[in-house]
């Protein structure tokens, strides 16, 4: 096990977005996994930025301008060997807990066993409280998924296939976090081109029902395309326009409340955690819009960036001003689940627009 001032096996990029600390913590958590009958790789986000790292100075595409480049959380994937017993998350949580307990750590811990997934916190023991983690790890078993019907909460199948790495990237969102790097050495797994992607600055799904199966992907996109200066590839901006066209909630039935709920938390998170002006630009170029507002009305609206601006300046919540640029505010309101202070809000807004007339 790695200690404060032992080797660290992470990759230099990966220290440097990290910093010594918390690579130390992320190092003292993988050598806890060395002895469980598991692979071990590092997926998604974190290997998509240390390429973007290496690769930043004189780089194309993504990594070119960019000055930093900073890994908000770690995923990592755990696939478990085909004849060994079945790895019961809250018994690895509790390893992990001692393990960094030894190293002058607290975790926090929400594993969601029968999903096979777990969010965890660190924190330095000698650290002042914070509700923020200084560093958040998202832990996931091996699995396929399965879309029932468009929008629909996906059946999950955990695996542990020969190759479970790759079944499970195929259930991604693109190209570009769609790369695995094993732990603790090996060759990148990159089975979709994710870095050929990054190099030319394009988004790019994974297959050709990746939105009607999950249309919230689109808006994980702009995120992306936002931070990283990258836009959609030409059979993926393809695959939006015959997305929006085959909508099938808006005469046929009502949406998933499941994709309701996960349209406005991503749509949330964008406008938390992302440069929000790029990232809503996008979806506009990109008629992405539609997906949110069935009128067509927020697509075409053109005073969203003066609202979101005194909204911002107001210090009022984003996603509320941006959907009064709807035809009924409300309605998709409430399709999105949006918390009920913010629908009064809205409510509230619209009775005094009507009263000023």
């Amino acid at each position: 096990m790695a200690d404060a001032a032992g080797p660290l096996n992470l990759a230099p990029e990966l220290q440097q977005l990290l910093g010594w600390q918390t690579s130390q913590a992320l190092t003292v958590l993988l050598d806890s996994l060395t002895h469980q009958p598991l692979q071990v790789w590092l997926v998604g986000g974190v290997v998509r930025d240390q390429w973007l790292h290496r690769h930043r100075k004189g780089g194309k595409g993504a990594g070119q301008g960019h000055k930093t480049v900073q890994s908000m959380d770690v995923d990592l994937l755990l696939a478990p060997d085909r004849q060994a017993p079945e790895i019961a998350l809250p018994q690895l949580a509790a390893q992990w807990d001692a393990a960094l307990a030894a190293a002058g750590w607290s975790l926090k811990a929400q594993v969601h066993g029968d999903f096979g997934t777990a969010q965890l916190a660190l924190q330095p023991r000698k650290a002042p409280p914070t509700d923020q983690a200084l560093l958040t790890i998202d832990v996931a078993m091996a699995r396929t998924e399965h879309y029932p019907a468009p929008g629909e909460n996906p059946r999950v199948l955990l695996t542990a296939a020969p190759d479970a790495a790759l079944a499970d990237l195929r259930r991604r969102d693109v190209s570009i976090n769609a790369m695995a790097q094993p732990w603790p050495h090996g060759p990148l797994l990159d089975p979709h081109g994710g870095q050929q992607d990054l190099e030319r600055g394009l988004l790019r799904f994974l297959h050709s029902a990746s939105l009607q199966d999950d249309p919230t992907r689109v808006i994980r996109a702009a995120r992306y395309g936002a931070r990283l200066h990258m836009d959609l590839a030409p059979e993926a901006r393809q695959q939006l326009q015959d997305t929006v066209a085959l909508w099938p909630w808006r005469r046929e039935r009502p949406c998933p409340p499941a994709l309701g709920s996960r349209l406005g938390m991503e749509l949330a998170l964008l406008l938390q955690q992302e440069p929000w002006r790029e990232g809503l630009t996008l979806l506009q170029r990109w008629g992405a819009l539609d997906l949110v507002d069935w009128s067509g009305t927020l697509q075409q609206d053109a005073t969203w960036r003066r609202r979101l601006h005194w909204a911002e300046r107001w210090n009022l919540p984003l996603l509320p001003a941006l959907l009064m640029g709807a035809a009924e505010p409300l309605d998709v309101a409430q399709r999105l689940h949006l918390p009920m202070a913010q629908q009064r809000l809205m409510a509230q807004t619209l009775a005094l627009r009507d009263w000023l007339g």
